[in-house]
């Protein structure tokens, strides 16, 4: 297996045209997926109505409960405030701050291996990170593609270079490139400062300096995000930044604790762990199998003893996948232990750039990988960390391919894995293909085609905004338990709380009288209630196991009203408005 030799002008040719086939299939996959990003009730309101209550004057933690840091609001508040109000805004928002996240990739990717394979690691991220259905929202949704871009600048800005001549000023931006990570979300900065410390020490080896430019650099970090968080602590108050906005990740509610352990899937970590042994073992094995295609011809005892060690990993792969391994999600599970492993080889071999990038976007990939440690597949949290596990992988290629010392069979092994990314990049565009295509949601009306639905759940939207309209005049408020923001964007009502959201953890028996003494202060005059499973926070149904006393106040203080032309949406439980 080779790749054919060109000279440059055909190879410029070449890349154009590749250049322009990946921009093409962008476009076409941005169009045949446009609106099925995100889910319509679930998170997507919310990334909404908290950007616009910033672009009309309210305070971020003050006028509005937050439980994360304040840059993806407030630069989202900027984005409309610029250009409207709406979820055609955050979808151009969402498209040029993903540039921005693969631009950091790219740049990341290039530390370790050539401008082609930086490409294509680049290229790949595309279809299965930015066009990920239901993640969180790549393109509208949560802030995390912000904290992964500063992440990536940071620990690029780590382990490029030359230690002996390293700049204070470079270690100073990727500490204050930590803390806006920090300022996007508190868990980013943390994991994103550990990871570039480890990076500095592995990258400085044991040369002398090493302990004062990890004092810089933790001491930018700390000024970044302490300045802003303390500039909004004066602000808005202490309470509302720390203890509701839980900024410094303190006294998370029991619900908020419960999430994070059944989402990760450590309660069925058996399985979890087959699963990601077999996820690897099954990289590991399609490069054992292109090593051996580009092997040096006439030496048979090297071709014997790799067929030998392909052998034994199939043999691997098949007694994993008889425990489990290949039951369920099992494609990107091999991530959290790729990247441990990354972690391990650098930290063994202290010195160089290719082991820096090893010990910092492989420890920055694992402690990411907290959220979803097992079972990774396309769901909320767990795109932005496939980042720094192509990076890993990357630069593990790297060493795997000058391992080889004979230039033949390396030059070979290049363009072999070369050609098969590349083939990755087209399956994986075909795959999102197909997968939207047979998604059966339609858009609903009045989001520009950004937000969509399954038919029924669409219709059933539509309807209740509709109702929510007639039955009320502008500048009235809509509260939505436990969440729903999309209704107050189609209804034009907003909502007047500082609480825009009750799941379990933002609505707790703790602070349900504070719900309760803010509705009776602004009596909103419409609040629908939508059952909304949430049995991953334990609590299932608002009203019912959770909520109980706001319920009892809504119906003494609420008449039930039908949408008009029967009964009421199937998803709400009901739509209670005040009386005049």
């Amino acid at each position: 297996m080779s790749v054919p030799d060109v000279g440059r002008p055909a190879g410029r040719r070449l890349a154009f045209a590749a250049a322009g086939a990946l921009a093409a299939a962008t476009a076409a996959l941005w169009i045949a997926s446009r609106g099925k990003w995100s889910d319509a009730l679930i998170d997507s309101g919310r990334e909404w109505i908290v950007p616009d209550a910033l672009s009309r004057g309210e305070l971020l933690y003050r006028d509005v409960v937050y439980w994360v840091g304040p840059f993806t609001p407030y630069l989202h508040a900027l984005w409309l405030r610029l250009f409207g109000s709406s979820f055609t805004t955050l979808a151009a928002a969402g498209t040029v701050e993903s540039l921005a996240m693969l631009a950091a990739l790219f740049l990341a990717v290039r530390l370790v291996a050539g401008r082609l394979q930086a490409v294509l690691w680049t290229a790949l991220a595309i279809p299965v990170i930015v066009f990920m259905p239901n993640s969180g929202g790549v393109l509208i949704g949560m802030g995390y593609r912000h904290a992964a871009t500063f992440s990536l600048l940071a620990l690029t800005l780590v382990c490029g270079g030359r230690p002996t001549s390293r700049r204070d000023s470079e270690l100073a931006a990727a500490g204050g490139l930590c803390g806006l990570a920090g300022l996007c979300r508190t868990e980013w900065g943390i994991a994103a400062l550990a990871a570039a410390v480890l990076g500095t020490a592995v990258r400085s080896g044991c040369r002398p300096g090493v302990l004062r430019r990890v004092l810089l650099l933790v001491g930018a970090a700390l000024l970044t995000f302490g300045a802003v968080v303390a500039a909004f602590a004066a602000a808005a108050g202490f309470d509302p930044v720390v203890r509701e906005g839980h900024i410094l990740l303190t006294g998370l509610p029991e619900e908020t604790r419960r999430f994070l352990v059944a989402f990760s899937g450590i309660g069925d970590w058996r399985r979890g762990i087959w699963n990601a042994l077999y996820s690897a073992g099954l990289w590991f094995g399609l490069f054992l199998a292109v090593r051996l295609l580009t092997g040096r011809r006439g030496d048979p005892a090297r071709t014997k003893n790799r067929l030998r060690g392909l052998g034994a990993v199939l043999f691997l792969l098949c007694l994993l996948a008889l425990l489990g391994g290949a039951s369920g999600v099992f494609l990107w599970s091999g991530a959290p232990p790729l990247c441990l492993l990354s972690a391990i080889l650098g930290i063994r071999r202290p010195g160089g750039r290719s082991s820096a990038v090893l010990a910092a976007f492989g420890s920055m990939g694992l402690l990411m990988s907290h959220r979803r440690i097992f079972h990774i597949g396309d769901s909320w949290y767990v795109g932005a960390p496939l980042l720094f596990a192509f990076v890993c992988v990357a630069a593990l290629l790297r060493l795997a391919m000058a391992s080889d010392r004979e230039r033949e069979p390396r030059v070979r092994l290049q363009g072999a894995v070369a050609l098969t990314l590349g083939g990755l990049v087209a399956l994986a565009f075909a795959m999102r293909f197909f997968q939207y295509a047979n998604d059966s949601r339609v858009a609903i009306a009045g989001t520009h085609g950004f937000l969509s639905a399954e038919p029924n759940r669409a219709a059933q939207i539509e309807r209740l905004a509709s109702v929510v309209r007639r039955q009320t005049r502008d500048g009235e408020g809509l509260v939505v338990f436990p969440e729903g923001e999309i209704l107050n964007y189609l209804s034009g009502r907003p909502n007047p709380c500082r609480h825009k959201m009750s799941l379990p953890g933002y609505l707790t028996r703790d602070n349900e009288g504070d719900f309760l003494e803010e509705l009776n202060r602004v009596r909103p005059a419409v609040i629908v209630v939508w059952r909304r499973l949430t049995v991953e926070y334990g609590p299932a149904f608002f009203g019912e196991d959770y909520g109980k006393n706001i319920r009892a106040w809504l119906d003494a203080n609420y008449e039930r009203r039908a949408a008009s032309g029967g009964r009421y949406p199937e998803m709400v439980l009901y739509l209670a408005r005040r009386p005049r």
